[in-house]
């Protein structure tokens, strides 16, 4: 499977000083080709005992993933996450309270004149809950929707590999250190086609024949400083693929569409839906991304719920070669006509260290306000990540 990762600005210090890469923009990278896979396993406990008449835990599980095809004509997206929730009070009375959550959603974007222009899109999402309040989970949730749209959203993330690849291999006299920005966007092509390889081959093998199309696009550019990788220029590039990973978008998308909510969560039908959304991806020279999602529901011929609004603000520093600054902000606001309006804002601040393995620690800082507190909930909490693909 594809692992990606960013350049740090740190890192790339060095190549950035001897070659002509000093002015390469990974906004440059435009290649609609290619396929982007991400999985993610991660949990948190947390136990106290003593003085109290139990000992009272909170405990979390959960996973998420997504996958993207895209192509000059059309872009297929997959994504879905799952969470499972453990929580018992310091009270003999009390009771571990259970919650669970999956949703999944796919998009299918059609563009008219294969460009990033305007194209037509069709959607479902699929959800499943159950509340810790509750002793049985609601009914599924089930969402279709079409409409059309404009613009397209690019991944460099290749190229960004393809930087931090070069930046080793210079550092260890591998590469020369006068290498083409030519360099970096040809074998950047052939890190994004990992998956082809991967389907050609077979896992066990595939990574041999990828590794030589690599060799080969630094001979043809007479980037090598002798005839060959060798083992040691293979074993670099594996350290810098199995190091780390984030993605680095940018471009834009609009849309507004009409859906049709199948089933709610109470079992009942909705009416048609109007949806508007937005994505936003910016890289920030080679070590800074934001991205931004935004996304605006309303229900037609609905008395009650006037509108619901979402919206998802990240912004990503890489530190080093291994540790990543994440910062986010989502903001959840349902307005109703007669009833509280009903809002959740989060803040969170994390820092992710990329451990042997694929293992990533985290160190979390959070806060969150919704409707109904008073003060600001704020948590610091540790956990570990694991990448599936």
């Amino acid at each position: 499977m594809k692992k990606i990762l960013l350049v740090s600005c740190a890192a790339s210090s060095l190549l950035l000083a001897n070659s002509a890469l000093n002015n390469i923009d990974l906004r440059d990278y435009k290649v609609v080709e290619g396929t982007y896979s991400k999985a993610y396993l991660d949990g948190r406990l947390t136990v106290e005992g003593g003085n109290q008449e139990q000992t009272n835990y909170e405990a979390s599980v959960g996973a998420n993933g997504d996958s993207v095809y895209t192509t000059a004509p059309y872009t297929w997206s997959i994504h879905g996450d799952a969470r499972a929730d453990f929580k018992r009070g310091d009270k003999d009375s009390d009771k571990t309270q259970k919650s669970y959550n999956f949703n999944a959603g796919t998009t299918f974007d059609k563009y008219f004149f294969n460009d990033d222009t305007f194209f037509g899109y069709g959607s479902a999402g699929f959800g499943y809950r159950k509340l810790s309040t509750k002793d049985n989970a609601d009914d599924p949730y089930f969402v279709v929707g079409a409409g059309v749209g404009y613009g397209r959203m690019y991944d460099a993330t290749a190229l960004a590999t393809s930087l931090r690849i070069l930046e080793d291999l210079v550092k260890y006299n591998i590469v020369k250190s006068d290498v083409s920005n030519e360099t970096a966007f040809a074998l950047a092509k052939v890190v994004d086609v990992e998956d082809e390889y991967e389907v050609k081959y077979g896992s066990s093998s595939y990574k041999s024949y990828w590794y030589d199309a690599m060799e080969k696009v630094l001979l043809q550019n007479s980037a090598l400083t002798k005839d060959a990788l060798g083992a040691f220029g293979v074993a670099r590039i594996t350290e810098v693929l199995d190091t780390g990973v984030a993605s680095r978008k940018h471009g834009w998308k609009v849309r507004a569409g009409f859906g049709k909510i199948i089933s709610n969560y109470d079992g009942k039908s909705e009416d048609t839906v109007v949806e508007l959304g937005f994505d936003y991806g910016l890289p920030l020279g080679l070590d800074t991304q934001i991205t931004e999602y935004a996304n605006l529901v309303t229900v037609l011929n609905n008395s009650d719920e006037q509108f619901k609004f979402s919206n998802k603000l990240t912004h990503t520093y890489e530190l080093s070669d291994r540790i990543d600054w994440e910062n986010e902000w989502r903001f959840n606001y349902t307005k109703y006509d007669e009833a509280d309006n009903v809002y959740l804002n989060a803040l969170s601040s994390t820092f992710k260290y990329d451990l042997a393995n694929q293992l990533t620690y985290k160190l979390t800082l959070s806060a969150a306000k919704a409707t109904g507190m008073k003060d600001w909930d704020t948590k610091l909490y540790t956990g570990i990540t694991y990448r599936l693909k």
